[in-house]
């Protein structure tokens, strides 16, 4: 599987900025960094608490889960290790700038997204809300690459547990919108997708998204995985909608590939708790002479189906039945904390 993935001529088309626009708008603005002043009593207890979700984020150093721009025009997700520091979600950001820290550590092929000579003045997180400012250098940006430089921004910083919602600043003043497409630059969040596509012959206004995981494939014949939010007709089962497009593959020119055979059958999916049991026909198992499933197309489930639910966990069987015959798959298999380790 991993030597035989092909690669497509064609980069995939950047979706219409309508989709980013009329669907994924702000869920609100944050609070400023400095708020008004506040008696001694309500002061304290603010700074306890950013504290708090300052310490939640640091205790995430180490391998951090970072997104990069690829040269096939994705933008994934990869970990680097990084120097323990305090402040290490503002010390991350800085390794996403092109030609940076990361420069020597990334695959071939991967590179940082924010402009050259980007710096990050400060990131402040209070209510779940990371705001984040960049130095004047970030506006440099070429853009086409606008909703994919906001998207790893926010996917980025999002991967911290304290961090649902990023605002962005340039030199300490707040940014509404990006100047060059006018994407909203404030209360950014996961909802607002990642690689974002149309599924052909879907209006826009009536359709829904799900998140999927493809292959992609270093030129040292590397796997990784690549997220790709695709606008659906909605629907009312969204785990069992999102596996179906996940057989359906990528779209036709994509640089990318699915794991999973176009006649494999979805039977049902259901979320049981915290546990996402998804039931597939045999052609699950059609991997090798073994009969047993792939490794990666059992990954990029797991991976879609805790994208697309509040499921920690997923169970995948055959025809009702548990044993899918890949080691490690036998009872419920929990999200994997980095989704594309370093050393690719």
């Amino acid at each position: 599987m991993r030597k035989s993935l092909l690669r497509g001529a064609l980069v995939l088309a950047l979706v219409p900025l309508v989709l980013t626009a009329c669907l994924f708008g702000p869920e609100k603005e944050s609070a400023p960094i400095d708020p008004p002043p506040q008696s001694s009593g309500d002061e304290e207890k603010e700074q306890k608490s950013k504290s708090k979700e300052e310490e939640s984020a640091a205790k995430e150093e180490g391998e951090m889960e970072l997104y990069f721009l690829t040269d096939t025009g994705y933008v994934v997700p990869y970990s680097l290790n990084i120097p323990k520091v305090e402040g290490i979600a503002k010390e991350a950001l800085q390794y996403m700038v092109k030609d940076g820290p990361a420069s020597s550590m990334l695959p071939k092929g991967f590179s940082g997204i924010l402009p050259e000579g980007t710096k990050i003045n400060g990131l402040d997180i209070r209510k779940g809300t990371a705001t984040i400012d960049f130095s004047k250098e970030f506006l440099s940006y070429d853009a086409a690459l606008e909703e994919k430089i906001l998207s790893a921004v926010t996917w980025s910083l999002t991967g911290f547990d304290s961090v649902q919602r990023v605002d962005i600043r340039v030199d300490g003043r707040p940014l509404q919108a990006m100047p060059k497409g006018k994407n909203p630059a404030v209360g950014l969040t996961r909802n607002g997708g990642i690689n974002l596509e149309l599924s052909q012959g879907v209006d826009a206004s009536s359709s829904m998204p799900v998140t999927l995981y493809f292959l992609g494939q270093t030129e040292n014949n590397d796997v990784y995985y690549v997220p790709v939010t695709r606008m659906i007709k909605r629907k009312g089962n969204t785990a069992e909608a999102a596996l179906q497009e996940l057989v359906k593959g990528p779209q036709h020119g994509s640089e990318l590939v699915t794991a999973l055979a176009e006649t494999t059958r979805v039977n049902s999916v259901k979320v049981e708790g915290d546990t996402a049991v998804a039931d597939f026909g045999k052609e699950l198992l059609q991997y090798s002479d073994e009969q047993e499933a792939s490794k990666d197309a059992l990954q990029t489930i797991i991976l879609s189906l805790t994208e697309n639910t509040a499921a920690k966990k997923v169970k995948i069987t055959v025809e009702g039945e548990s044993d899918v015959d890949a080691e490690g798959f036998d009872k419920p298999v929990t999200r994997p904390d980095r989704i594309n380790p370093s050393g690719l």
